[in-house]
C-alpha cells in the first residue's frame, strides 16, 4: 500500500486536470491525489450530473453529443473561474471528450497543470466492457474505439505533462502524479 504525507509532499502546481480516454481512472486518481494533498476534487461528469439531475447516459440519449458538449464546455468555464476566483487547490477530472473543444483546451491549459493518463487501447477496451455507461462508445466496435482514440490523442498530446500508464501499477501511477504535482520528476515533462 502507498504511504504518503502530505505534509512531506509540497506541491508545486496547484490546479491539476487529469485528461484522458474513458477508463484510464482519472476520477479514482484524481480523488485520491486531492485526499493525499488536501486539495479539492472536482469530477466534471459529477458536476454536470448534479446540475441536470441526469447520468451523462441520459443527457446524450435525450439532447445528443452537441447539447452535452455545450454544457460541458459551460461547466468548465464556470468551475476554473470559480477555482480562480477563491484560490483553490484543486484536481480535476475531465470527461474523455471534454478536452476535444479548443477553447476548453486553451483554458485548462492556461489556468492549470493537464496531466494525460495515456492508457494502451487493449487496456482501455478491457476496462470500459460493452460500454454500456459510456455513451461515446456504446455498442462500438474495437476498431471504432480505436479511431475515437487516434482523433483525441492528438489534443490530448498537447498537454504538459503525460504518463503512459500500461506497465505501472496503481501505486506507481499515483506516485508519477506526486511527482508532477510536487516538480519532483522532469522525466515525464514535455
Amino acid at each position: 500500500m502507498l504511504m504518503l504525507n502530505s505534509e512531506v509532499i509540497k506541491p508545486y502546481y496547484e490546479k491539476i486536470t487529469l485528461i484522458g480516454m474513458m477508463g484510464t481512472g482519472k476520477s479514482k486518481f484524481g480523488r485520491q491525489i486531492a485526499n493525499i494533498l488536501k486539495f479539492n476534487f472536482y469530477d466534471v461528469d459529477n458536476i454536470i450530473e448534479k446540475e441536470f439531475n441526469m447520468t451523462i447516459k441520459e443527457l446524450f440519449q435525450e439532447h445528443g453529443e452537441f447539447y452535452f458538449r455545450r454544457i460541458e464546455k459551460k461547466t468548465i468555464n464556470n468551475l476554473i473561474l470559480k477555482i480562480n476566483k477563491n484560490k483553490e487547490k484543486v484536481i480535476i477530472s475531465l470527461g474523455g471528450g471534454g478536452f476535444d473543444n479548443e477553447e476548453t483546451r486553451e483554458l485548462l491549459l492556461k489556468n492549470t497543470n493537464v496531466i494525460w493518463l495515456n492508457t494502451p487501447l487493449d487496456v482501455l477496451v478491457q476496462r470500459v466492457g460493452d460500454g454500456s455507461k459510456r455513451p461515446m462508445i456504446k455498442g462500438k466496435t474495437r476498431e471504432s474505439i480505436m479511431q475515437l482514440l487516434k482523433i483525441r490523442t492528438k489534443y490530448y498530446s498537447l498537454c504538459h505533462n503525460q504518463i503512459n500508464t500500461d506497465k505501472l501499477n496503481q501505486n506507481q501511477i499515483t506516485e508519477k502524479l506526486i511527482d508532477i504535482i510536487s516538480n519532483q520528476s522532469n522525466i515525464l515533462i514535455k
